[in-house]
């Protein structure tokens, strides 16, 4: 799933345009649609709540995208070094490896290849919080309780993978690229 961007809450707002050195700056309403009534805390609350489950489905992408880079990296140099590569260093990419799977694996349907994938292998935290966003949006309305709950509970499981994510790299991944070094892996290798 994707999340999209919040409707921005009534009020007022300023656009500026700027070419080169110059710049014109104007202000302008966005009036609540007097069909709904609702309270600009309502509409504040809907905003800002929207914002929030944004932000946390792009902090997972991030974090999906490190992983797939970081495991790039170490296959890479697994494949590049081949028999060559020292034990222990081979061992401690392999143990960093199975980790960044099940960190991914948490946060991303890694199995789901199509549309129907989805029937047959469950969602996972980027879609779950995807979706909330999408429901949350659907209305004009404040979020409603169980949205609030959800987000804290879908929130929450993710903090835990991205914390494990982060110690991970600070701590695993260094001590990883301390080997490397210690060991005096060349970084370009010619194939023999």
């Amino acid at each position: 799933g994707t999340v999209g961007s919040p409707k921005a809450a009534p009020g007022l707002y300023y656009a500026k345009i700027q070419v080169g050195k110059d710049s014109v700056e104007q202000a302008f309403t966005i009036l609540a649609n007097p069909t709904f009534k609702i309270t600009q805390q309502d509409y504040d609350d809907q905003f800002n709540t929207l914002l929030g489950i944004r932000d946390k489905f792009n902090e997972i992408q991030k974090a999906i995208k490190n992983i797939r880079d970081l495991r790039t990296q170490i296959n890479d140099l697994n494949d590049r070094q081949g028999k060559d590569l020292p034990k222990e260093i081979k061992s401690k990419g392999d143990t960093i490896n199975k980790q960044l799977t099940a960190i991914e694996e948490a946060l991303y349907q890694t199995k789901a290849k199509s549309g129907q994938d989805v029937l047959n292998y469950p969602i996972r935290l980027n879609d779950k919080i995807s979706a909330l966003f999408n429901y949350a949006a659907s209305g004009m309305n404040a979020p409603t309780q169980q949205v609030k709950e959800a987000y804290a509970e879908l929130a929450g499981l993710a903090d835990i993978e991205l914390k494990k994510l982060k110690n991970l790299m600070d701590k695993d991944v260094s001590e990883l690229n301390k080997m490397i070094r210690d060991k005096a892996i060349p970084v370009i290798a010619p194939k023999k």
